[in-house]
């Protein structure tokens, strides 16, 4: 039990005693004043834990200062983090950085060893070789909120009934009432990760930045982009199609239901299409598209592929969206992505028994949702029965 919390506790039994004392019971008088003792020691003791905490933490920060410079600004989050682990080594204390803006299992990782003669005459390439890093692309199509709380509620306008009308002077004037809104709740969702480091490992500080921001935060981000692609396919009242792209169909008629599908968000939204998301497979599909005299519609393999669009769409080509299933969408103006505050990182050599091991446990999170507001704003097209790769060439 901390200093703390033994405090607590002896005050706790000191406050129970208050009647006896008061009824001046000699024996609830004498326990009184020895826990009056003890909680004065304790107090004393947790002034001076205090005091050599702030001192350590100031003599570290001096120690970042002492040419006189300002410490330079950190680039990433992992940066952001080191560096206040450089500052704040004070035992018992948990460090914590916010910022907006892996090997995931209960394995410790430590760093690697050269072993044996040829470790002398061998240079040891410190950068970690990462698996596939897939595109985060899905967030930035989306607006942004940020909110205090954790829920969030609002208020979708019911349909009109009656409509204005040209008349005549002194004619009865229609009447136009709108039903009443329909209220939507969204709760953050907390998506959250850790992973333990050893000693060594966590006073490596550049390769702990690279640990932080190459793993820790990529894993983190691809598992939002993930459940943002499904909360939306999975939101009430977007539209869909799933009877006219199949096998047979070409590149030129997937393009004119990417077109088709932009029309009927402007006309059941009122709000201009402006991206979709698509499978690489898919993607490939179109941009191999060739007309009747062989010419590719998209303008060649010479052809510049950064600004190429669709109808004027964005083109997010991007995994996290399933082959055969095209996402059309007025994305920033119809929902957003709700967070509170920024992604958290967290770390304390407290876990278990991590202070037996010299283990640190270092996790990541952040609290997200998807607010979908204008649901009709969106239309999937999804790929029938007949065959899963993309459109034909021709």
């Amino acid at each position: 039990m901390g200093i703390k919390e033994q405090i607590a506790a002896k005050t706790a039994e000191l406050k129970a005693l208050k009647a006896k004392i008061e009824a001046n019971d000699a024996d609830a008088i004498a326990q009184g004043e020895a826990l009056q003792t003890e909680i004065q020691d304790l107090q004393k003791q947790l002034k001076q834990m205090e005091a050599k905490a702030r001192l350590i933490n100031f003599i570290g920060v001096e120690k970042a200062n002492d040419t006189g410079d300002e410490a330079p600004a950190a680039k990433s989050l992992g940066e952001h983090f080191v560096n206040h682990l450089k500052n704040q080594q004070v035992e018992g204390k948990n460090i914590r950085v916010y910022a907006p803006e892996f090997k995931s299992s209960s394995d410790v990782q430590k760093t690697p060893t050269a072993t044996g003669v040829d470790a002398y005459a061998t240079t040891f390439d410190r950068n970690v070789v990462t698996g596939a890093r897939v595109p985060l692309v899905i967030r930035e199509l989306f607006g942004a909120e940020t909110i205090s709380g954790s829920t969030l509620v609002y208020l979708v306008e019911g349909a009109m009934e009656g409509a204005p009308a040209v008349t005549a002077e002194g004619a009865k004037k229609p009447q136009v009432h709108f039903a009443d809104p329909t209220k939507k709740t969204v709760s953050l969702k907390k998506v959250a990760e850790f992973i333990k480091e050893s000693d060594e490992y966590i006073h490596d500080y550049a390769f702990l930045a690279t640990a932080i921001n190459g793993r820790l935060l990529y894993n983190l981000a691809l598992t939002e982009q993930n459940m943002l692609v499904y909360d939306l396919l999975h939101t009430d009242g977007i539209q869909s199609d799933s009877t006219h792209w199949t096998a047979a169909t070409k590149a030129a008629e997937l393009a004119d239901l990417i077109l088709g599908a932009a029309m009927d968000i402007q006309e059941e939204s009122g709000f201009a299409a402006n991206a979709f998301a698509i499978h690489p497979k898919d993607w490939y599909g179109l941009l191999i598209g060739k007309d009747n005299d062989d010419r590719y519609y998209g303008g060649g393999y010479f052809g510049s592929q950064d600004a190429r669009t669709v109808w004027g769409l964005t083109p997010c080509v991007t995994t996290a969206v399933n082959q055969g299933e095209i996402i059309v969408g007025a994305w920033k103006t119809c929902a957003s992505v709700v967070q509170s505050g920024g992604v958290s990182v967290d770390a304390t050599n407290s876990d278990v028994d991590d202070f037996q091991k010299n283990l640190m446990t270092i996790r990541a999170e952040e609290r997200l949702a998807l607010a979908v507001r204008r649901p009709k704003g969106f239309k999937v097209i999804t790929k029938g029965a007949g065959g899963a790769t993309g459109a034909t060439g021709a």
